[in-house]
């Protein structure tokens, strides 16, 4: 079960969302995700260079409208359907599921967005990685999502 989601009402009533872009390929909940503009059209798109992770970023939390699937991590926005894409919100808390963060992260690490492996995140190396808009800090390992994460958005300078 791939998702971010705020922890915090403060998050919530704050968020900063785009509800139309378009899937440029197969996104799934939690994936992250640039705003970028194709054609005329604004799309979601996960990050594939390292300029690209350094910008602005959002993260994917559709709504599963999709009523006879049995398992929530299956769900899928398919290329070319409508993803709704949140701006991460500097200082916000959010909570991370597991299956989204590629390497073994303990409390007090930075997550990134990952150039490799489209929409996940990976960890950070402090001493080459800078320059990051957006960096999720590692606040505390949870149970969230089998594991996951809370973390808090911040930037790497």
């Amino acid at each position: 079960m791939s998702k971010i989601k705020f922890q915090n009402y403060s998050g919530i009533k704050n968020e900063q969302h785009n509800p139309r872009t378009v899937a440029k390929t197969d996104l799934k909940n939690g994936y992250t995700v640039l705003n970028a503009t194709e054609d005329g059209k604004e799309v979601a798109k996960v990050v594939s260079t390292v300029d690209e992770a350094k910008g602005e970023l959002y993260f994917v939390w559709n709504t599963i409208d999709t009523p006879e699937l049995d398992n929530e991590a299956d769900f899928v926005i398919n290329a070319g359907k409508f993803a709704r894409i949140f701006r991460y919100p500097q200082g916000e808390v959010l909570e991370v599921t597991g299956d989204l963060v590629t390497d073994d992260a303990v409390k007090g690490d930075l997550l990134i967005a990952d150039e490799v492996n489209g929409g996940k995140l990976r960890k950070a190396i402090k001493a080459t990685d800078i320059g990051y808009a957006v960096a999720l800090e590692v606040l505390e390992v949870t149970t969230f999502g089998g594991k996951g994460y809370t973390v808090k958005v911040t930037s790497i300078a």
